[in-house]
């Protein structure tokens, strides 16, 4: 069970994190985003995206999670420490995985084709630094 649950971890840490600072990133930031020359209304689009996720994240959490999570994303804290000290059930790993998938799913809407092609081929650098770093 621990191979099957450190995965999804891993995946709803990588979300969380990534759906956090977005908009700071998409507005030239360091960042993702930072390169892909969003207009202001993807800025606006990107923003509210992630208000929205932030909202039905803080229905899922418990009180002390939600200001372990807000503290986590005011932090810009990342990895699977950061979200492992959430302590999440089953249940609302899963919750937030769909709220980040579908968070993910519209702001992916939000691109032109160019941008996405951008940001595809950045997640693919970020994803050989992350194996390089895991082989030393």
């Amino acid at each position: 069970m621990k191979i099957k649950l450190f995965p999804l971890l891993a995946g709803v840490a990588a979300i969380a994190i990534s759906a956090a600072p977005m908009i700071a990133n998409a507005q030239g930031g360091p960042g993702k985003f930072s390169n892909l020359n969003l207009t202001s209304e993807q800025q606006t689009q990107l923003d509210q995206i992630r208000e929205n996720a932030d909202s039905q994240i803080e229905t899922i959490l418990s009180p002390e999670q939600a200001q372990q999570f807000q503290n986590i994303r005011e932090q810009r804290q990342q990895g699977r420490r950061a979200m492992k000290a959430l302590n999440l059930t089953e249940e609302q790993r899963n919750q937030m995985r769909e709220v980040h998938q579908s968070a993910r799913k519209q702001m992916e809407e939000v691109l032109t084709e160019e941008q996405l092609q951008q940001l595809r081929q950045q997640r693919e650098a970020h994803r050989g630094e992350h194996r390089q770093e895991q082989g030393n």
